[in-house]
């Protein structure tokens, strides 16, 4: 008998393991967009910050240093909240 809570490869998440990729998502969001109005305090936009996240969301997937799965959190919190 499998463990109920044990995801199957190539399973859709599940509810917690969903919540846990937007939470991620939106810790990083937070992390760039902070990162943005440090750097560019004035004419700050909504197509600026989206430019930003095009660019780490591209590097993070270039250099492996977030999971696949984080990524696309993070690409569709963008896509929500952005565009």
């Amino acid at each position: 008998m499998q463990n109920p809570t044990t995801q199957q490869p190539g399973a859709a998440p599940t509810d917690i393991d969903a919540l846990q990729l937007r939470v991620a998502a939106l810790e990083e969001f937070f992390v760039q967009f902070v990162t943005v109005l440090e750097c560019e305090r004035r004419g700050f936009t909504a197509e600026r910050m989206n430019a930003w996240l095009d660019m780490c969301t591209a590097r993070m997937q270039m250099t492996g240093s977030a999971k696949p799965e984080d990524i696309r959190a993070l690409r569709s919190l963008q896509a929500k909240v952005l565009m």
